[in-house]
């Protein structure tokens, strides 16, 4: 009799705590398994609505009437300057480098820099909005970007020069910095006279 006391509790234990275990496992593996599924079903998609995102944004920023076809595209694999993730020319000498830097938290800020046949920067496009609302994300406003406009790809740019840091967020600022002087590195050094 006590042979059969002691079986249900053990019975009892295997359905209370091994039996949820083993339905939890299941349904994480299942769970995983489709997750895997659509990753390798929507990777594709994500890649080429980044590429035509950056595509978008190299004509944004070249001259006015540049056509996505009238573009020669680098990736980044070709270019040797740390930061840069590509760049793109046309036919008459102007190219536009994507590069991005570490800003807040580590988060990064991605800057489109055009520059014209003789060097110099004809616009510029900030996405900074990974950085703090109201704060870091000013980086990205034409009030603070537009003062890159006109300057001597040549020379590097800091703080003050051609524009000044925004108050309260300099780490979002120093990562324009680094990312511009990335950008015009990589054109001084790799690009300069391609067309």
């Amino acid at each position: 009799m006590a042979n059969k006391q002691n079986a249900a509790p053990q019975e009892s234990v295997v359905k209370t705590m091994v039996v949820p275990v083993i339905v939890l496992v299941v349904i994480c593996v299942v769970c995983s398994a489709i997750l895997a599924v659509l990753n390798d079903m929507t990777a594709p998609i994500i890649e080429e609505n980044t590429r035509l995102e950056t595509l978008n944004s190299y004509i944004e920023v070249l001259p006015e009437g540049t056509q996505a076809d009238s573009l020669t595209q680098v990736e980044a694999e070709a270019l040797q300057t740390d930061g840069v993730e590509g760049a793109a020319y046309t036919a008459d000498g102007a190219v536009a480098v994507k590069s991005a830097a570490g800003g807040y938290s580590g988060k990064t800020v991605t800057v489109y820099v055009a520059f014209d046949s003789t060097g110099t920067i004809t616009n510029i496009k900030v996405d900074a909005s990974t950085q703090t609302a109201g704060i870091g994300t000013k980086t990205g406003e034409e009030s603070f970007y537009s003062g890159f406009v006109g300057w001597d790809g040549s020379q590097q740019v800091s703080a003050g020069s051609p524009v000044d840091a925004i108050a309260g967020a300099t780490v979002s600022s120093k990562a324009v910095f680094t990312a511009v002087n990335q950008a015009i590195d990589c054109y001084n050094n790799e690009l300069k006279g391609v067309a």
